[in-house]
């Protein structure tokens, strides 16, 4: 009778694991995966525009009074010698003229009233991050060493061009550093052991990809009103990238899912 009476103890059944996903985990990931589209955004415009900029600007070095062909070629290789100076082109008389003429037509009919003769042969120097950065000791040093050849810049535009690359380098760094910061995270969430089963990682990583391609859509519905989204997306973001925060995502969600219940 004792023996009937007397509770059985059963061994404890493992829950079982399954498949789901994760609201919680989603809205996290996706919140994290729609400020690093931004920071894609921002970094490639901050990049086009760097490259804008790097391209407009010039140095240029009118020569003063006239100088023979064999002067002026020996002035543009030895500044060709500089290490701060990445390319030089020498226009004379007749190529500054053409040069002005496919920008500014009207401005080279006044030219032609004063006369051929008043536009000057030039140097058009292209100079290197450094020089740039130090812009009026480069050409004060250029203007004592060459006393012939009288700078010409913009003084604003070489600011405003040091600064933008400036700010691209530290937004990679940054970028950088905190993508750092979350494979740490990562790799000491999964070094802990876990008692969960395969099954929850799966949808944490299923969850993760989905909230980054819903990150795809958030600015794709940003974009659309415009009417140029083939366009804007082009300088918004490339396939290598959202690739990268795809695998990010899932990875991400992968180990959100190990680390906490969502």
């Amino acid at each position: 009778m004792d023996d009937f009476l007397e509770e059985k103890k059963q061994p404890a059944q493992a829950p079982r694991h399954v498949f789901r996903l994760h609201r919680r985990l989603f809205l996290l990931v996706f919140a994290v995966a729609v400020l690093l589209q931004s920071l894609v955004f921002v970094d490639m415009r901050l990049r086009d525009y760097y490259k804008e900029l790097d391209g407009s600007f010039k140095l240029i070095l009118t020569v003063s009074g006239r100088a023979d062909n064999a002067a002026l070629e020996q002035m543009g290789e030895s500044l060709n010698q500089k290490e701060d100076i990445t390319a030089v082109r020498l226009f004379s008389p007749q190529d500054a003229l053409e040069a002005v003429k496919r920008q500014n037509p009207q401005l080279t009919e006044a030219l032609l009233l004063m006369g051929k003769n008043k536009m000057p042969a030039y140097f058009d120097l292209k100079l290197n991050y450094k020089a740039i950065n130090n812009i009026r000791p480069f050409v004060d040093n250029l203007a004592t060493e060459y006393p012939a050849l009288t700078p010409h810049y913009n003084a604003q535009h070489a600011a405003l061009l040091f600064y933008t690359g400036l700010c691209s380098k530290l937004l990679n760094l940054a970028v950088i550093f905190a993508l750092l910061l979350f494979l740490a995270f990562m790799f000491l969430v999964e070094a802990y052991p876990g008692g969960r089963g395969r099954a929850h990682y799966a949808g944490g990583a299923v969850s993760g990809v989905l909230a980054g391609l819903a990150s795809c859509v958030f600015f794709a519905v940003l974009v659309y009103p415009t009417g140029f989204l083939a366009e804007a997306a082009a300088q918004f973001t490339t396939p290598g990238r959202q690739l990268l925060m795809l695998a990010f995502c899932g990875l991400f969600g992968w180990t959100l899912s190990k680390w906490q219940k969502f």
